[in-house]
């Protein structure tokens, strides 16, 4: 039998299906003024990949780079043309003509059939605001007849979206509505009550997710570098119309953007905690230039819960938080005390990453403990993994303090994320030497005897790895031939092995390796010391 909340959902989903689907409400949405063009121009400017554009006007979506992840790519394509910013990036008038067709298409297929996807304040608003941001890239090549047909369905997905967006949105998908409301308010009927509507959502998002630190409250590095840029839109948005700019929208992108710089590896792309995904080094350069704010860079995250170690070319990322708090733990993962580990623009630790939205069977996987950089008690997960995504069960102590002695930086931190189910709480002292060369680290695992843990360095693909023949040591070797050594020490039988892993940082699943230190409590409890230190008498063969 259906839980209540699912079965309310169910009959809210009827309800919705029904209303907006009638002929009364479509006729509702027709009343009033269409414009003839855009009112203000409202220029989107961010990069695009022109590769990705040439792939759609050739009619080869599986170019962009594996059919699992075209077929994503595409569908969001579809619902909200984000993909309008490639066809921009091509620049001629067959990508001006093939984002005409894509607007079209839409059109005739769903502009007068709601769904529940396609007409979400999120995706709508994502659609409306790139129909006007890309207005004056395709309009050019538009006919009188096809302009007419884009400016009234615009209006339509206007005043939808006046109707349909709640308060109670929040992340991602109220900033994309924001955006749509701001847009559309703006560029298509000088509407008050959208523009309104969208700075009182905006203020209250900003004021409940957005950290004292710059970080979001959904310890996301891709969703806070998202939502970073969505603001940098609004802003531009309202200083193109002539108006103020609310003090805290403009407080907030200063906030963020060191806190997204935070989160960058030496190659450009962001570290793999809760869901996030590298990004394109591209749209981050963008994102530092139209923010406005100094390139300043900070050591530690204290409210979103992460510290940065750096030392010569080398630099950590450690997780040093819980699980974010209800309902922002949609794609939370039960990677506590995880780390990742690089050296200029050579990764060598990394987490998993997120899983596609087009392999939702990984999803789960990819969230675990054991696709993390970290301590696993009895091969399960730190916090409750909830089936449709979130936090069940939650550590009720965390803790953790950074500091230095001899230039030699330290993060020490406490969980019980195992203690309700094993009775067990962990403990990693992990410190940065000062030439970035060392990389050394305690476990301590504190609980009954005969508990099986196993603590797990997942490499980046790029990153070779030999066991020595002394099982108690590994040699790596990144791209540029660079040697490092992982050596173990500890009480009781550990095994050190080599085993297959994935790496999704990018998008789409991809081979690669891990190393697994697997061992028992023993009756004074466990511990094992393990370094990373560099090679410098010969290279790794």
């Amino acid at each position: 039998m259906d839980s209540p909340t699912r079965l309310l959902r169910q009959i809210k989903r009827h309800v919705q299906s029904v209303t907006y689907s009638s002929p009364f409400y479509r006729l509702m949405l027709d009343q009033g003024e269409v414009p003839d063009k855009m009112r203000l121009s409202l220029p989107d400017p961010w990069p695009g990949d022109s590769a990705r554009g040439q792939a759609l006007i050739a009619g080869h979506p599986e170019l962009f780079d594996s059919e699992a992840l075209s077929c994503d790519l595409v569908n969001r394509c579809f619902l909200t043309h984000e993909c309008l910013r490639d066809l921009r990036a091509v620049g001629t008038e067959i990508a001006r003509r093939r984002a005409i067709a894509l607007i079209h298409e839409w059109i005739e297929d769903s502009a007068e059939q709601w769904d529940e996807i396609s007409w979400s304040p999120a995706v709508l608003g994502a659609r409306l605001a790139n129909w006007i941001a890309f207005y004056d890239f395709y309009s050019p090549a538009a006919t009188h007849d096809f302009t007419g047909q884009i400016m009234s369905a615009a209006v339509r997905q206007l005043r939808h979206l006046e109707n349909t967006t709640q308060a109670s949105l929040f992340g991602l998908e109220a900033t994309q509505a924001i955006k749509g409301l701001v847009y559309g308010g703006l560029a298509l009927t000088d509407s008050e009550k959208a523009v309104g509507l969208a700075l009182d959502l905006l203020l209250r998002q900003i004021e409940t997710e957005i950290l004292p630190d710059g970080g979001h409250i959904s310890r996301n590095p891709s969703v806070l570098a998202d939502m970073l840029r969505l603001f940098i839109d609004i802003r531009g948005a309202l200083c193109a119309a002539r108006i103020d700019i609310p003090h805290d929208l403009s407080l907030a992108i200063t906030r963020m953007m060191p806190a997204v710089r935070f989160f960058r590896h030496g190659d450009g792309g962001l570290a793999l905690f809760n869901g996030s995904e590298t990004g394109r080094t591209l749209t981050f350069e963008a994102t530092q230039t139209l923010s406005g704010a100094k390139a300043r860079s900070i050591k530690q995250l204290s409210q979103m819960g992460y510290e940065r170690l750096t030392a010569g070319r080398s630099l950590l990322l450690v997780d040093a938080g819980g699980p974010p708090p209800r309902p922002h733990d949609g794609q939370a993962h039960a990677g506590l005390m995880s780390f990742e580990f690089s050296v200029g623009k050579e990764r060598l630790f990394t987490n998993c990453g997120a899983a596609p939205q087009t392999h939702n069977q990984w999803s789960r996987a990819m969230a675990a403990t054991a696709a993390h950089n970290t301590i696993v008690l009895q091969d399960t997960n730190a916090c409750e993994l909830l089936p449709d995504g979130g936090i069940g069960q939650r550590p009720h102590h965390i803790q953790n303090n950074r500091y230095e002695v001899n230039n030699t930086q330290f993060v020490d931190m406490v969980h019980d994320g195992y203690w309700p189910r094993h009775k067990v709480k962990l403990q990693r002292l992990i410190s940065l030497g000062q030439e970035g060369d060392e990389l050394r680290c305690k476990e301590s695992l504190f609980g009954p005897a005969g508990r099986s843990f196993a603590i797990r360095w997942h490499l980046h693909p790029d990153v070779k790895a030999l066991l020595a023949q002394d099982e108690g040591s590994a040699l790596l070797r990144t791209p540029s031939g660079t040697g490092w050594r992982l050596r173990l020490t500890g009480a009781g039988r550990l095994f050190l092995t080599l085993e297959p892993s994935i790496y999704c940082g990018e998008g789409q699943p991809r081979g690669t390796l891990q190393l697994c230190l697997s061992g028992k409590i023993g009756p004074q409890g466990g511990r094992v010391e393990w370094s990373l230190t560099r090679e410098t008498t010969r290279k790794v063969s």
